[in-house]
């Protein structure tokens, strides 16, 4: 009886231990993903529009690092925030053109 016992008990600390490994590179990313601070409908109706706005902006990018961040799976925490970081970048970029009624040239059908 304890001969079979023994099979059962390696697979079982082996499946543990992946579920671990798992967890452990599993709360790591949910660490860095999502670092905006949401607001309660209430904190929302106080905004400014600008205010309103520049919170809006930030939950898109963050959406969109995160959707990046998912489909490519390997990036690090650092490559992550530099991704999101580019996306505000061009965010920043698009408003001043706006503001100055400026047409934005079509790069991404240029790089299609």
């Amino acid at each position: 009886m304890i001969h079979a016992v023994r099979p059962v008990l390696k697979s079982v600390k082996k499946i543990v231990l992946l579920a671990c490994l798992f967890l452990m590179f599993s709360v790591q990313a949910m660490a860095f993903l999502y670092d905006i601070q949401m607001l309660s409908v209430e904190d929302i109706d106080k905004l400014s529009d600008d205010k309103l706005n520049g919170a809006y902006v930030e939950a898109k990018i963050e959406l969109a690092a995160s959707r990046t961040f998912h489909g490519k799976s390997g990036f690090t925490p650092k490559e992550y925030q530099k991704h999101k970081e580019l996306l505000e970048y061009i965010v920043r970029l698009r408003r001043e053109m706006l503001e100055r009624q400026l047409e934005a040239p079509p790069v991404d059908e240029w790089l299609r």
